[in-house]
């Protein structure tokens, strides 16, 4: 029996161990303690025949490396298991995974729970082609603040002569050889009381300044997007007052330091305070290094044309990799990240099964077998 007959034979099972994954509730935000989220983890590797445990006794969202072995080379394998909170306007419950006309719509089926449970339990039903090394995090929607500290001090378990990243993507068969890094910035624009709306021609208007603040951001940095704007009380919309304080979230995107973070500075009007929450680094490989070359490959023979792109418009924390060629990319088959009624298309957790497992192939000098695209070839892009 070849490696996809087995993928295929046992994918009923794999899949409802892919929602009993999404069903842990798995929020970092808050404080979240995600240990039984990392047990989890730590479950599937060895299922899949591996090792694995978490590394960080006490920690609430601790890192996860793990090992499946084959041959060489050694591919060292990314993945997040938090999600974000689910947030409002969900048409069903967000962590029971329901199956509704062939999606699991669910927190993390898209980003990224469901990809990383198809990934691993792939090499459940085959064996692998060649050894891999997990590593595992609990802190990506946090910006993965522990992640690069905890790789250095693991240089040496998490040795590798490739780095791979498979997920579901909104644009079937995107390939991507980096990053964009990210700025995260807070604006804030009074500080004093709440007063009665009638007294608004003689007092200070902080919702006006940072309005004010943002659109002469945006006119001087075009790329810089409002994540978030709050003034005064919006749980109480009945109170007619002149807001005291007012702040605004920003998010800018960034391939390398061009300026862009002076300019966004320079155009804050005096009385808006500017505060840097956060810098996330971008990461670039070469697209025609192996690990890319090997995905596309695997994609193309599993019916999903691939589109090779220098950087994702989204962040990963892909600088932990160092010198190592990396890629990340999938078949498509899943959207809704960060939204309400997330989802990702059974068909499309099929097909990464058997993408994974040929692109990890390709890396063992070109051993792949011979695909069965009638079983995974790329969903109707009508369904999505």
């Amino acid at each position: 029996m070849s490696p996809h007959e087995a993928i295929d034979r046992d994918f009923d099972a794999h899949l409802e161990r892919i929602r009993d994954f999404l069903r842990i509730p798995s929020v970092s935000a808050h404080d979240g303690d995600l240990r039984s989220t990392a047990d989890a983890v730590c479950e599937l590797i060895e299922f899949a025949g591996g090792t694995a445990a978490p590394r960080e006794p006490g920690e609430k969202r601790p890192t996860v490396i793990g090992v499946i072995d084959g041959p060489g080379p050694t591919v060292l394998r990314y993945g997040m298991y938090d999600v974000q909170p689910p947030g409002a306007q969900w048409t069903v419950a967000p962590f029971a995974a329901e199956l509704i006309d062939g999606r699991i719509i669910a927190r993390g089926a898209a980003n990224s729970k469901g990809a990383l449970a198809a990934s691993i339990l792939a090499f459940a039903s085959a064996p692998s082609p060649c050894r891999q090394v997990f590593v595992c995090e609990g802190e990506e929607e946090l910006g993965s603040p522990r992640l690069q500290t905890f790789c250095d001090a693991h240089r040496d378990e998490l040795a590798a002569d490739f780095a791979l990243d498979v997920d579901l993507q909104e644009q079937p068969g995107s390939v991507f050889a980096g990053v964009l890094g990210l700025y995260e910035i807070e604006l804030a624009a009074g500080g004093g009381p709440d007063v009665h709306s009638s007294r608004v021609h003689e007092v200070p208007a902080p919702a006006i300044d940072l309005a004010r603040a943002v659109v002469a951001i945006k006119e001087a940095v075009p790329a810089a997007n409002v994540t978030w704007m709050v003034a005064g009380t919006p749980e109480d919309v009945s109170r007619t007052v002149v807001a005291g304080t007012a702040r605004a979230g920003i998010d800018l995107r960034f391939a390398q330091e061009d300026g862009q973070l002076d300019r966004v500075r320079a155009a804050v009007p005096a009385g808006v305070r500017f505060e840097l929450k956060g810098t996330y680094p971008p990461a670039l490989a070469d697209p025609d290094a192996p690990p890319a070359r090997a995905l596309a490959e695997a994609l193309r023979r599993h019916g999903t044309e691939p589109r090779v792109q220098p950087r994702a418009p989204w962040w990963a924390p892909y600088h932990v990799f160092g010198d190592i060629p990396f890629a990340s990319g999938g078949p498509g088959g899943g959207g809704g990240a960060h939204g309400p009624d997330e989802w990702a298309e059974v068909e499309g957790l099929r097909a990464l099964m058997h993408v994974i497992h040929d692109a990890l192939a390709a890396l063992c000098l070109g051993g792949l077998d011979a695909p069965r695209q009638s079983q995974v070839a790329r969903p109707d892009a009508a369904r999505r």
